[in-house]
C-alpha cells in the first residue's frame, strides 16, 4: 500500500516537473525577443533597405544590391531624394531582427532625423557610387558635427558615426557632387541639415492633427504633407506581419537639380507603388486600406520563458514522499 502510494506520488511530482519546465510566452522588456516579421510591405532592393543591408552585413561590399550598383556605367540623375526617419520605427525594426541590437533614439520627443539625400534617375534606382577617388575626409564636416549628431545621427550609436556619413557620402554623395552646389562632404552634408530644418516634418504632421501614438490613413498623411508643401511625396512603412500593423517609418520629398522641391512622381522607390484615390494620388508601399501606426515609444519585445521549478522545493517534496510512505 505504502509503495503504491510512493509510485503514484512520484509520477505526480515528474509530471509537475516536466510541466513548469516548458515554456510559455510573456510580454517582458527584455533583450530577448522572437521575430515579429518587421518588414516592409513589399520586400524589394531599394534605397531603404540599402541601409538596413548595411547594418545586417557590417561591410558594404558584402551587401547584395551593391556589386549590381558598382556595375552601373550611367552617373546620371534626374532629382534628389531627401529622406527623413521616424526613429522609433528604425529601432523597432533593428531590435526585432537583432534583440542584441543597441539603438540611440533621440532626447527630443516627436523628432525625426535625416536619413540621407539620394540622387535618382527617373524610373531607375541609383546611381550610386559615382567617383571612387573621392576619399571621404571627415575633417571636412568639422564645423557642422555637433549640428550633424543631431539631425543626421546613427542610430545605432556615437561609435559608428563617422562610418555611416562615410557611407552615405560614397555611395550617395559622390554622385550629388556632378553639381557644384553639392561638390564636397561640408556642401553635401550642409543641405541635407537645411532641408531638416525648413521641412521639419513633425510640425508638418501636427499641422493636420497627426502625431505620435495614433493611427491614421495613408491618405492622411498624404494630405497633411500636400496640404504644407504643395507637393507630392513618398510614404514608407515597415509592416508587421504577425500582428498585422504597418509602421510609419519614412517620409521622403525630392528636389529637381536647381534644389526646388517637386514632386516624387514617376520616381521609383523600390517596393513603392502609385496608387490613384479620389483626391489624387499616394506613392506608397504601406497598405492603402490600413491604418498606419505612427508609434511614440518602442513596443514592448515578447519573449520566451522557461518556468523552472526550485531545486530546494523538489528536496523539501522527496522529504516529504519519504516521511508519508514509512
Amino acid at each position: 500500500m505504502h509503495s503504491q502510494r510512493f509510485l503514484l506520488l512520484v509520477s505526480l511530482l515528474c509530471c509537475l516537473v516536466a510541466a513548469n519546465s516548458s515554456p510559455t510566452s510573456d510580454l517582458s522588456n527584455s533583450d530577448e525577443s522572437t521575430s515579429l516579421d518587421l518588414k516592409p510591405v513589399v520586400p524589394l532592393a531599394d534605397e531603404d533597405s540599402e541601409y538596413e543591408l548595411l547594418y545586417h552585413f557590417g561591410d558594404d561590399d558584402s551587401a547584395p544590391d551593391f556589386g549590381i550598383e558598382r556595375r552601373q556605367q550611367d552617373h546620371n540623375w534626374d532629382v534628389l531624394i531627401f529622406t527623413q526617419q521616424w526613429p522609433v520605427t528604425t529601432c523597432y525594426h533593428w531590435r526585432e531582427e537583432n534583440p542584441d541590437q543597441e539603438c540611440s533614439l533621440p532626447q527630443k520627443k516627436e523628432f525625426w532625423t535625416i536619413h540621407g539625400i539620394w540622387p535618382t534617375k527617373l524610373q531607375h534606382i541609383g546611381p550610386s557610387f559615382c567617383n571612387n577617388s573621392a576619399t571621404f575626409d571627415a575633417d571636412k564636416l568639422d564645423p557642422i558635427s555637433d549640428r550633424l549628431e543631431t539631425f543626421w545621427p546613427d542610430l545605432k550609436g556615437d561609435s559608428s558615426q563617422d562610418f555611416l556619413w562615410k557611407h552615405e557620402w560614397q555611395k550617395h554623395g559622390t554622385c550629388a557632387m556632378l553639381l557644384e552646389k553639392l561638390d564636397d562632404e561640408l556642401k553635401y552634408f550642409q543641405q541635407g541639415l537645411t532641408w531638416r530644418e525648413e521641412y521639419i516634418m513633425s510640425r508638418i504632421l501636427d499641422a493636420s492633427d497627426i502625431h505620435p501614438d495614433s493611427n491614421n490613413t495613408v491618405s492622411a498623411i498624404n494630405n497633411a504633407i500636400v496640404k504644407a508643401l504643395g507637393k507630392n511625396p513618398s510614404i514608407h512603412c515597415l509592416y508587421d506581419g504577425k500582428h498585422s500593423i504597418s509602421y510609419l517609418s519614412e517620409i521622403r520629398i525630392c528636389f529637381n537639380k536647381s534644389l526646388e522641391l517637386i514632386d516624387c512622381d514617376g520616381v521609383k522607390q523600390g517596393d513603392a507603388v502609385t496608387i490613384g484615390y479620389p483626391g489624387g494620388t499616394i506613392t506608397t508601399n504601406c497598405h492603402i486600406d490600413s491604418l498606419v501606426h505612427y508609434p511614440s515609444l518602442l513596443p514592448p519585445l515578447q519573449r520566451e520563458s522557461h518556468w523552472k521549478f526550485p531545486l530546494v522545493n523538489v528536496y523539501k517534496l522527496l522529504q516529504f514522499l519519504m516521511w508519508f510512505t514509512l
